[in-house]
């Protein structure tokens, strides 16, 4: 509960009249200005605490300033009003010393520091949220130390670890470049891509400007660090993927049936993303529509299933409880099967490519407007935005297009809208 405020009164500094200062009501306090220095102020809550300040107005904007690190009476009247001077002329220069004693603080703030105040205080710009709990577990994983193992083996740790420690407002271009390059060796491209991204995002969010900053477009091309875009499948697998795309369905429908086999024909008919399905409940399988709740762009996304989609669902929800995971899997044995499809038809294929498969395939077959709203994408432009309305039915369709163009293209009963080269 925050303290309520007492008028203000104008007195000389003395010793006597300070010492005889009564105290406020509980949960109040007191303001005396000096009457021999302008803008030197003494504060007095109901405890007893009296503390100097000087009040001055920097640009145009309020602004009380601490005179020294101590209270009266171990900060004495002559010793508050030389600093309170001081501070007075420092204001007159236009000069702001609590902006100036933020900033002496943010200099000695670490990496590992600065990114929990960012994953505490940061909103998105295109809806102002705040960060998602498991974006947020991600980026801390980034710094997370390295460890010894029960086997005494030692872990890698996250790829920004080694920086944890270090005052963000030190780091230079050569050092981050210098880690972002040993990182790729050790984490790999996708790692050490979203480590530079964190980093990018934090400096930003502090407003430092580093020299030659590896992430600033006006530095030299080879003085930069070019990040890699997350989340995107690569082109040639998916290219590949779609000139055989008959030969992998067959492939995946000749393994054994499985919640994972299942898992993977699911994201290719539906185009979801590959984290989306593993959070499926049976209870959400309603009417031949599935609802993906707080999806990646914070928004619910309902899928209306095509009738292969919905064989999939209904096979999987027999005989389990509302609140049961549809697909009660892991992103581990996703990939393990994956890993077996490439040597059925030769293709190499991880489950991620399945919605970029699903994207490219639609495109051919359904209005751009309709592809949008299929992938849960946010539209940027104002038609799709505030004039386009998509019935269910159209989009039902449109889910059912693509799901009956895979089955037909695996019974060789279609043209391919790919070929290869």
């Amino acid at each position: 509960m925050s303290s309520k405020r007492a008028s203000t009164e104008k007195i000389q500094f003395t010793i006597a009249a300070l010492d005889a200062l009564p105290l406020p009501e509980p949960g109040t306090r007191v303001t005396y200005h000096d009457k021999t220095v302008s803008g030197l102020q003494i504060r007095v809550t109901s405890n007893g605490t009296k503390t100097f300040y000087v009040f001055m107005r920097v640009n145009g904007k309020p602004e009380r300033v601490k005179v020294g690190e101590h209270t009266y009476p171990e900060m004495t009247i002559d010793q508050a009003r030389k600093k309170a001077k001081a501070i007075i002329h420092q204001i007159a220069e236009g000069q702001s010393p609590a902006a100036a004693k933020r900033e002496d603080k943010a200099k000695g703030l670490t990496l590992a520091k600065a990114v929990d105040q960012y994953v505490t205080e940061k909103h998105r710009e295109s809806d102002g949220l705040l960060l998602k709990p498991r974006t947020v577990d991600g980026y801390l994983k980034l710094l997370k130390p390295s460890r010894l193992t029960a086997t005494g083996k030692r872990t890698k740790g996250g790829p920004l670890a080694r920086l944890a420690d270090k005052p963000i407002y030190k780091l230079t271009a050569d050092e981050i470049k210098k880690i972002h390059s040993e990182n790729l060796k050790l984490h790999g491209e996708r790692q050490s891509a979203c480590a530079m991204v964190l980093l990018k995002a934090v400096l930003r969010f502090y407003g430092i400007k580093i020299a030659q900053d590896p992430f600033d477009k006006n530095t030299r091309e080879v003085d930069r660090i070019h990040i890699m875009k997350s989340g995107v499948a690569p082109r040639e697998p998916v290219e590949h993927l779609l000139t055989h795309l008959g030969e992998w369905w067959r492939a995946l429908h000749a393994l054994p049936q499985s919640a994972v086999s299942d898992y993977i024909a699911f994201l290719a008919l539906t185009g979801c993303r590959p984290g989306e399905p593993l959070k499926i409940l049976v209870g959400d399988l309603v009417n031949g529509e599935i609802r993906l709740r707080d999806t990646k762009n914070r928004l619910d996304h309902v899928l209306l299933l095509s009738r292969q989609a919905l064989a999939i669902a209904e096979r999987n929800a027999s005989g389990k409880a509302a609140t049961d995971k549809l697909f009660p899997i892991t992103p581990a044995k996703a990939n393990e099967l994956a890993h077996e499809l490439p040597s059925a038809p030769g293709v190499p294929f991880t489950p991620k490519m399945l919605r970029s498969l699903f994207a490219s395939i639609a495109d051919e077959l359904v209005s751009a407007s309709t592809l949008k709203t299929l992938m849960n994408h946010k539209s940027q432009s104002v038609t799709d935005r505030n004039y386009i309305r998509k019935q269910k039915i159209q989009l039902a369709e449109a889910w059912q297009k693509v799901a009956d163009h895979i089955e037909a293209v695996a019974a060789d009963n279609v043209v391919p809208l790919f070929k290869s080269n």
